[in-house]
């Protein structure tokens, strides 16, 4: 399962970039230049990555991780790079040799919790996440947990982790979309109505944001909200493939089974 969904936002987000890692290395030595063999190679896998030459950046990642003076950061910047190119399993061996050397290293168990639910077995990756979460610290780890606890069907708990996700980043409209998504996947109108009207209203409103605020409406089994002011970008069609995956959603009945069609949708 692919951390770049419609409602989180589509085209990843998570973001979700699939993994978003700190700089290695203090700035004082990133102006002196890489000082070990595993960082030059680093470095120059990140200027071949920054390329789109992902299978020579992976060879490259590869090479640094074996270096006698290798670090954490080697194996998860390996990971990361396993991640954009799309190969779960090989990323998830890189975060584990990485938390092998470094166990409380909170990049590497977040990649690892990522790496875990887009290979399917979900409940590992939500525990993996929801221990790197506060060790990172950062919106975006909080986010990625969110995500996964809905489409398990922990709505309530994606609510509250979202809720933390924006007390560090105050106003973030992929967040806010992704904590009403929870809240209407279990018919809360009362949390989810305020957050997509303020997502509606807002002038920087991107289209992936407008149309989860689609998905929102028709999830709470109110499309006329969405027909009497269509938001603008979307053409009527994609409207309406949007409040008809809702409302097939919608008649899931329970969270859980709703939470499960809404991922095998937006996966």
């Amino acid at each position: 399962m692919r951390l770049n969904f419609v409602f989180l936002p589509v085209a990843i987000a998570l973001a979700l970039s699939a993994c978003q890692t700190a700089k290695t290395g203090s700035i004082n030595a990133g102006a002196q230049g890489p000082s070990s063999q595993s960082d030059r190679l680093i470095k120059l896998a990140d200027d071949i990555d920054a390329r789109g030459e992902s299978d020579t950046a992976i060879a490259l990642y590869q090479r640094a991780a074996t270096m006698p003076d290798a670090k954490a950061g080697a194996f998860v910047k390996a990971g990361d790079a396993y991640m954009r190119a799309g190969y779960p399993a090989d990323a998830a061996k890189a975060y584990q040799a990485a938390l092998a050397k470094a166990p409380n290293d909170g990049r590497a168990m977040l990649g690892l919790g990522s790496a875990m639910i887009e290979a399917g077995d979900i409940d590992a990756g939500m525990r993996a996440l929801a221990q790197a979460a506060p060790l990172v610290n950062t919106s975006a780890a909080y986010n990625r947990l969110g995500v996964a606890q809905t489409f398990a069907g922990q709505t309530a708990e994606a609510q509250t982790t979202f809720a933390q996700a924006l007390k560090l980043a105050p106003g973030d409209l992929d967040v806010e979309t992704n904590m009403a998504l929870a809240a209407a996947l279990e018919d809360n109108s009362a949390a989810a109505l305020p957050l997509v009207e303020k997502i509606a209203a807002a002038p920087n409103a991107q289209l992936h944001q407008k149309r989860n605020v689609v998905m929102v409406y028709g999830l709470l089994g109110q499309p006329d909200q969405v027909k009497a002011s269509p938001p603008i970008g979307l053409t009527t069609k994609e409207v309406a493939t949007l409040l008809a995956r809702a409302r097939a959603i919608r008649s899931k009945g329970s969270t859980q089974a709703k939470a499960k069609a809404l991922g095998s949708i937006l996966s």
